[in-house]
């Protein structure tokens, strides 16, 4: 049986559902051979196929692997711990999991450019010194991509792998991280995909005015096949080896005879439709695809999430279904699904209970300060609809352990790095052990602790993610400033637009900078700090930020204290609402640094409200 899908669908399955056999060579590609099928994914060029084994807990014989995300090229490396020669053993495995056969080196190769890195160490230096190893990332060069042109390797799409990107010294060539396929500080999961247009748009509004309108075009071309490589071209072509499980094989084959290949939630959707329709008794026999389509649909008109902007669809529900009726929360392309299991699916989504319970959990969630854009994914919500399902849990109260769960597992990006499956899992077994009285946060992310990202949210993690979280990291950035603003303005709500307090472009130019008192020596920094979340603020979309606009914040300040700007009386209500130092001084270029980092800079006002605001460990333990 053989299938295709694109990148984009793909990758988020290794390390949660798709391994490396012990029977597998070692990852060996070099970088230039890494750049070249990324090329060949841009231009259509045949991939090759993917020999997959479809396993489960049963048939476990040998140990398997984990794709490596960092990888260095160097035997004997141990700087850093999580850049990796050899796959790290899987410790234990999953329900059901699937084994790649042939193909590693390929997927590997994609998931080290989109989201991992390549270290090599410089030819000649020291093996035990850290500073003589490049850690890179790979990059594309945006103005390439024309037949005929005169690039290295004879590549159509130049890639390499670097350190920075942007346009060199000769300006011909403008480098764009392919990670910025990504939405910023997300771990690789399906929603972590930017849609085309924003993609797009954010490649445009980074491209330097110096380009031509030619070179401007040809990089939003390239942008364009970019983003359309990684999601939309079916590039992963499967021959799929499978267990012998012949009803749910015959099931899927007999549902979908036109040939035309699904996905895992399309096969159990139809799974459930076909038994949903054989085991009732008496009446209409239930369609599972309408009713399923017709619940999402509710859940999305709901008018208290649509306004939080929730949008829910068949693959939030079919995984909510698996979690809750103990199965394992990921979908097997194999259709490996037994009776008991879709009986007890079905007496879940029968149950007004269920719905109640994602609707109750959802404007929770968006009562702490997370609506959809303040969440990496709705699977983060997941294990709370499954606590406020199996629970009698009163959620009037200060639900402080339900705001942990949010802010720490959002923050701390644990659902991207460790798995969703693993920490769903984790979750699910904790949630059956409680007593219902509280939901067992810190039980479920202490047994997570040590399994590939911060678990706990303290006054130190908040330090960090102070300087950690910027302008780019997504819902990371919404949560903190909601949180600044007490809920009371959203980021990421439409209603509300992320604005630089100090210009973000201007804190690029160091001829402004130095016009404007700055040390030339300081100018690095202003550039490398110029997205740091104490730079930021929330503006109404109408009236604030189009009358700041890139106007240096000394003079707009003048604007704001003479009335001009709607929906400010003057310069005390604003430094009130935003937290902003009152000092003079410290809204001049030359004072940026103190403005940020200083005694009395934002960064220390900030913090001390999101200690107030946020629900850190010392509350909850």
């Amino acid at each position: 049986m053989a299938e295709t899908t694109p990148v984009a669908e793909e990758l988020p399955r290794l390390n949660d559902s798709l391994f490396i056999p012990c029977l597998q060579r070692d990852y060996c590609w070099s970088q230039q051979q890494v750049e070249m099928v990324w090329d060949s994914l841009l231009r259509g060029l045949p991939l090759g196929s993917l020999l997959v084994w479809d396993r489960d807990v049963d048939d476990r014989e040998d140990p398997a692997y984990k794709f490596i995300k960092h990888y260095v090229d160097e035997r004997g490396y141990s700087h850093e711990e999580e850049v990796r020669r050899y796959s790290e053993r899987l410790p234990g495995f999953p329900d059901s999991y699937t084994l790649i056969l042939d193909g590693q080196q390929r997927l590997t190769s994609f998931y080290i450019g989109l989201y991992g890195s390549y270290t090599t160490r410089i030819h000649g230096a020291w093996k035990k010194n850290a500073s003589s190893y490049n850690r890179r990332h790979l990059y594309l060069d945006l103005l390439s991509g024309e037949e005929g042109d005169n690039h290295d390797r004879e590549l159509v799409y130049e890639f390499d792998f670097r350190k920075s990107g942007g346009l060199n010294s000769a300006g011909d060539r403008y480098w764009l991280r392919v990670g910025s396929l990504l939405e910023a500080g997300s771990g690789l999961t399906e929603d972590a995909f930017l849609g085309e247009r924003q993609f797009v748009e954010k490649v445009e509004g980074e491209l330097p005015s110096s380009l031509s309108d030619t070179e401007r075009s040809n990089a939003i071309d390239s942008a364009q096949q970019l983003w359309w490589g990684v999601n939309q071209r079916d590039a992963i072509l499967y021959e799929r080896t499978l267990a012998n499980e012949k009803t749910a094989r015959e099931l899927f084959i007999r549902r979908n005879k036109g040939g035309i290949e699904l996905s895992g939630v399309d096969i159990l959707l139809a799974l459930l439709t076909g038994y949903w329709e054989t085991v009732e008794e008496e009446g209409t026999p239930t369609d599972a695809k309408n009713e399923i389509e017709r619940f999402t649909e509710r859940l999305s008109g709901n008018e208290r999430l649509s306004e939080e902007g929730f949008t829910f669809g068949k693959r939030f529900t079919l995984r909510t279904l698996l979690l809750l009726s103990g199965e394992t929360p990921s979908f097997r392309r194999d259709g490996r699904y037994d009776g008991e299991l879709l009986t007890k699916a079905e007496d879940i989504f029968r149950d007004e209970e269920f719905e109640e319970a994602v609707v109750e959990a959802f404007e929770l969630a968006s009562d702490l300060g997370f609506h959809d854009a303040a969440l990496s994914s709705k699977t983060v919500v997941t294990p709370v609809i499954q606590f406020l399902y199996e629970s009698d849990y009163d959620t009037s109260g200060e639900n402080e352990e339900i705001h942990y769960w949010l802010a720490t597992t959002v923050l701390n990006s644990i659902f991207g790095d460790i798995g969703s499956q693993q920490v769903l899992e984790t979750a699910r077994e904790h949630i059956w052990e409680s007593d219902g009285d509280e939901f067992p946060a810190v039980d479920i992310l202490e047994e997570l602790s040590g399994r590939g990202a911060p678990t706990q949210l303290d006054e130190e993690r908040l330090d960090q993610l102070l300087d950690e979280v910027g302008y780019q990291s997504g819902s990371r950035r919404n949560v903190l400033l909601t949180h600044l603003y007490r809920g009371e303005l959203r980021a990421g709500h439409a209603e509300y637009e992320v604005d630089h307090i100090f210009p973000r472009k201007k804190l690029a130019d160091r001829n402004y900078l130095e016009n404007h008192g700055v040390e030339p020596e300081r100018v690095e920094w202003y550039k490398d700090h110029r997205d740091h979340v104490a730079n930021l603020q929330l503006l109404s979309s109408e009236g604030e930020n189009q009358s700041k606009s890139d106007r240096d914040f000394s003079d707009w300040l003048e604007r704001v204290e003479a009335g001009e700007v709607k929906n400010l009386s003057g310069t005390k209500e604003y430094f009130d609402i935003h937290q902003i130092p009152q000092d003079e001084a410290k809204h001049e270029y030359a004072q940026f640094e103190s403005f940020l980092m200083g005694e009395s800079g934002r960064k220390r006002f900030i913090k001390h409200v999101l200690k107030e605001t946020l629900t850190l460990s010392s509350s909850v333990q």
